[in-house]
């Protein structure tokens, strides 16, 4: 499918998604997360971006995983932002922050998405929404989400976003990158993660050049997220045909709103933690065995890195990130 019917295909459904929404779908509100979320004034940065004691954004059903080093001003994962100034500057450092839309998208009372005449999402500076900064070539999962009740959910969607830096580099280059030539493109995967760990991906062009035509969209454009299936993990994977010694030249942002998701069928998700015999407490920053049986804590690569019978497992000494703890039949993924 080539970039004009992906784009076509992509505002058609967002369009759709707007104005019909089943009643079992949770759709991201940050407004509602339970993470505190205060903006800075200038660049609409969540403040805690660089806080190295903030390990996610947590709102309704949703963990988003953030990770910092305070001290070098420098983060990766999934943070948050405000900011509805797309112009471009000669700091990149003070437009990772925002978005081409003008800002995050606008629910009405019942909880839809509001659409102007056109059949567009309505946006405003005064909703927050998610940007994202990762490169898949660093060898991890560095935009990771899961579900913070353990449970397994079926993604609807979600409407992505260009962030200003990467735009602007796609459209002029920069000191280290090029600006797009014919053949060039840059893309979105989400994976999603089965309870069995099997992986189903779903990859859209955000923007590629063809005969001397760069398309490159300013709104938000909904990306359906129905083929991953029931999932207890979704990471994103950013790439660009921009490729230098060290990976993509492309700055490797992305802005995501109002993921869309409902929670899994009774049954499927039966694989899922029970409650009762796996429990994180993320203050503590300790996993719980109620029955102290044999458990092996792994990370997103399948490598081992805890096991015994023990009833509590210090987690405190793991980097950010998602990580799996199986007891038996059971297993639960939780956020450090």
């Amino acid at each position: 499918m080539n970039l004009k019917s992906t784009l076509l295909l992509l505002a058609m459904a967002g369009v759709t998604s707007g104005s019909i929404a089943a009643t079992d779908e949770i759709v991201l509100d940050l407004t509602k997360a339970t993470t505190q979320l205060t903006f800075d004034a200038d660049n609409g940065m969540w403040l805690g971006t660089y806080d190295d004691d903030e390990e996610s954004i947590e709102s309704q059903c949703f963990s988003f995983v953030k990770n910092s080093m305070g001290d070098y001003k420098t983060w990766w994962g999934i943070t948050a932002s405000k900011s509805a100034d797309n112009t471009p500057r000669a700091d990149y450092t003070t437009y990772q922050f925002s978005n081409m839309a003008l800002g995050g998208i606008v629910l009405d009372g019942d909880g839809k998405i509001k659409t102007d005449a056109n059949g567009m999402p309505e946006t405003s500076g005064d909703v927050p929404y998610l940007v994202c900064y990762g490169n898949s070539g660093w060898g991890r999962r560095y935009i990771d989400m899961t579900f913070n009740d353990n449970a397994l959910y079926e993604p609807v969607g979600v409407y992505v976003n260009f962030n200003s830096y990467t735009f602007y580099t796609l459209v002029m280059g920069d000191a280290m990158c090029r600006a797009f030539n014919d053949g060039d493109k840059y893309t979105v995967t989400f994976n999603g993660v089965a309870a069995d760990e099997s992986v189903k991906s779903v990859t859209v062009d955000l923007g590629a050049c063809e005969n001397g035509i760069l398309s490159v969209s300013r709104g938000w454009t909904w990306v359906d997220l129905s083929e991953l299936g029931p999932v207890n993990e979704i990471y994103v994977d950013l790439n660009s045909t921009d490729q230098g010694v060290y990976g993509m030249n492309t700055p490797s942002y992305l802005c995501m709103d109002k993921l869309t998701v409902r929670k899994a069928q009774s049954g499927i998700n039966a694989v899922s933690a029970d409650a009762n015999t796996l429990s994180y407490d993320r203050a503590a920053k300790t996993v719980s065995v109620a029955d102290g049986a044999f458990a092996i804590i792994y990370d997103v690569n399948g490598n081992k890195l805890m096991s015994g019978e023990a009833t509590t497992y210090d987690v405190s000494g793991l980097s950010r990130g998602v990580y799996i703890i199986r007891s038996g039949n059971t297993s639960m993924k939780f956020v450090r």
